[in-house]
């Protein structure tokens, strides 16, 4: 008798502890814009994180996805078909164009409006920064042109100086509690990217 109560104490406490580590997550879900990308990823690994989203809204936040650019009605309609007609195309157009407006309005619905003007405020650092590097590698990339290996150098010299320089404007732009969310997420996230190519 103690040792069936033992044992249901035991795998009781196991459960709760993988309950607890379970808690939902909200990974690369894209609260980002980018010029010509209404809907991007993460600019930085651990950036959601940033937001300090409560687990409920993380789980509103999943299922308003699921509801709107996941769906499968969506994905059905959105396979290339070399066979559609311009009317046919037309119709998966306005399908993609309204499920993203649905989820912007879920997501804005979702959010706190501290959470909404954060990602706001991070938009147009990343923006700028963005720009700036732009502008600063634009002659060396024009002065290369038709040299592919120097080209793809200095562009993988752009995007780690704005992946730097964005890391850099965010420390003045988070708050100390969000800097730490972002920091460990950012961490875990390159960790396990590190064990996905091993």
């Amino acid at each position: 008798m103690v040792r069936a109560l033992a044992l249901t104490v035991v795998f009781a406490l196991a459960a709760s502890a993988l309950a607890v580590e379970k808690k939902p997550a909200i990974g690369s879900f894209p609260f980002w814009s980018a010029p010509k990308r209404e809907f991007s990823d993460q600019f930085v690994p651990g950036l959601n994180a940033a937001l300090l989203l409560s687990p409920e809204q993380i789980e509103q936040l999943h299922a308003a996805r699921r509801e709107t650019i996941d769906n499968e009605t969506l994905r059905v309609a959105t396979r290339k078909d070399p066979n559609l007609s311009e009317a046919q195309r037309e119709v998966n157009r306005k399908l993609v164009s309204d499920a993203q407006a649905n989820l912007r309005i879920k997501v804005s619905n979702i959010l706190t409006a501290d959470q909404r003007t954060l990602i706001e405020q991070i938009n147009a650092v990343h923006q700028e920064v963005s720009k700036g590097v732009s502008e600063e590698f634009q002659p060396k990339l024009t002065a290369s042109k038709g040299d592919d290996q120097t080209q793809e150098k200095f562009r993988q010299e752009m995007r780690e100086r704005v992946s730097s320089d964005f890391r850099s404007k965010l420390d003045g732009l988070l708050s100390p509690n969000q800097k730490a969310a972002f920091d460990l997420a950012a961490a875990d996230e390159q960790a396990a990217a590190k064990n996905v190519k091993k």
